[in-house]
């Protein structure tokens, strides 16, 4: 979802990342969460890490009373310390500045809400946002990060975000994956350099990046494309490509999603004369014989494959199995694609 933010001069630092592309950010998912720093708490009573992170999930959110969108959070962590009120504390922590955001304001604020601001509001001594925002290199408020009873960060971002009550019920759960999730913010902060390089046109070093991503996710979708992308535009380097996408299938071959992606890019590419329909084949094939059970989309996959070789007869076969995989969102799409099959046979066995 597209993100919603205030910028403060006191929430942000912007690092430009230079030759290096190295950012000064020292907090992130996984780390310990630092203490909190607070001159006064508005409402509710005073919360300590070291004392309270193992008995309660944290909420720690930043905003200020001059913020549109911290005033929409409001409403929304309200509903979630509402819904999580034996597990979760949320507390929304704000630091006094020049742009209104007075301590007399901000206790004028949260009485005002009442209860419609029904969790903890503390005012930083400074330290907090320093500690937190700025360390972790947060591009505005309203910004939060949820601790776990490990005092870990095990989330952070917009609290507009609907992924965060997800987050919330996975970790009350004891169902939510640290560590995929750090390896997943990992991979999105790489992603975000790749992007600068890419506006200086460091191709070479885009595709060493890219490398690394796939090594850490070899599914992951942005690389694969992007990958095809500067190698057949930018680099102009077919060969390169080819034999990445070899040593990926092979390597990777039990691992459906990667080898259903990798086909999808291959039957994909526009300019024909660099399609590779032989590793397409080879890789919806891989993603069709691999476990877990096929799904509609690996089925779709592999019928696609096999009607850019000719192989109409056998594509409709798999496509009439997709569709009988597939949820009802996506039956429509893989439907249409059947009868385009199916359509074609019919004009192949007419002839001239």
């Amino acid at each position: 979802m597209m993100r919603i933010v205030c910028v403060s001069m006191l929430a942000v630092v912007i690092v430009a990342l230079g030759v290096s592309g190295v950012s000064a950010q020292t907090l992130d998912i996984g780390d310990t969460a630092p203490a909190l720093s607070i001159s006064e708490w508005v409402k509710g009573s005073p919360v300590s890490l070291a004392k309270d992170s193992a008995s309660k999930v944290h909420v720690i959110e930043f905003w200020a009373t001059w913020c549109p969108p911290c005033k929409m959070s409001v409403p929304l962590l309200t509903d979630l310390q509402n819904k999580y009120r034996k597990h979760v504390v949320i507390v929304g922590v704000t630091e006094p500045d020049a742009r209104g955001n007075s301590p007399s304001a901000i206790r004028r604020f949260t009485k005002d809400q009442g209860d419609k601001m029904n969790y903890s509001v503390a005012i930083d001594d400074g330290r907090t946002s320093r500690e937190y925002l700025m360390a972790a290199g947060a591009m505005g408020i309203p910004h939060a990060f949820v601790i776990n009873k490990q005092r870990k960060i095990v989330w952070q971002g917009s609290p507009l975000d609907p992924a965060l009550d997800s987050v919330l019920a996975g970790v009350i759960a004891g169902t939510y994956d640290l560590q995929t999730a750090m390896r997943e913010r990992k991979i999105n902060k790489k992603l975000e350099e790749l992007q600068f390089r890419m506006q200086l046109g460091q191709w070479s070093a885009v595709w060493d990046g890219l490398l690394d991503i796939l090594k850490m996710d070899p599914a992951n979708e942005t690389a694969i494309y992007t990958l095809q992308g500067i190698s057949l535009q930018e680099l102009n380097n077919t060969q390169a490509f080819e034999k990445w996408v070899r040593s990926h299938v092979a390597a990777h071959r039990e691992d459906t999603l990667a080898m259903q992606r990798v086909a999808e890019m291959l039957c994909s590419i526009d300019d024909l004369s660099r399609r590779m329909p032989s590793l397409a084949l080879d890789a919806a094939r891989a993603a069709y014989d691999a476990k877990p059970t096929r799904n509609a989309w690996t089925l779709a996959t592999y019928a696609r494959a096999l009607y850019q070789v000719g192989r109409i007869d056998r594509a409709i076969i798999l496509q009439q199995d997709a569709v009988v995989l597939a949820g009802e969102t996506d039956r429509t799409t893989i439907r249409g694609v059947l009868d385009f099959y199916r359509t074609c046979r019919e004009l192949q066995r007419g002839g001239d």
